[in-house]
């Protein structure tokens, strides 16, 4: 089959062909940058999970350190929390290293009693002895205060 091509046919062609190779352009461009764009995201968040998992092993690493020095650290038989007026003032290793620092901040060294209940308000020192048990993993208080019951008067 012959086709006659008109001049104003041809010229329309060529019209049509360089908007199509402009919009091909066009969308090649787009691609182009999307593409760009889709490929930083991808490294910056690459870098950045690699900066993450990084940290987390040298907080892992500084965690077993602390963990370590922890179960190498002697848990003592007791601790002594020294009271001065009813309220919590120091702790201490024993009893003598309690005694001595309320002596160091002015109290009388001797006539020490050990505590049979909650210390006092009016007590201007007072020490109470917490012993490790070992069963519950805890410092248990060697004194039981007598705590009022509710709804009675005392």
């Amino acid at each position: 089959m012959i086709r006659i091509v008109t001049k104003a046919r041809l010229s329309r062609m060529a019209a049509e062909a360089k908007q199509a190779r402009c919009r091909a352009i066009e969308v090649q461009e787009k691609a182009d940058a999307m593409s760009s764009t889709y490929f930083r995201t991808v490294t910056e968040l690459t870098a950045r999970t690699i900066r993450a998992e990084e940290a987390k092993a040298a907080y892992a690493d500084d965690v077993a350190m602390l963990r370590a020095e922890l179960d190498a650290a002697q848990v003592p038989g007791e601790v002594v929390l020294l009271v001065r007026y009813g309220q919590q003032h120091s702790i201490h290793r024993s009893v003598h290293a309690a005694k001595a620092r309320a002596v160091a901040e002015g109290a009388v060294p001797d006539g020490w009693q050990p505590c049979s209940g909650a210390p006092a308000a009016s007590d201007p020192w007072a020490t109470i002895t917490f012993i490790f048990d070992a069963a519950t993993d805890a410092f248990m208080c060697s004194v039981t205060p007598v705590l009022p019951v509710a709804g009675s008067a005392g």
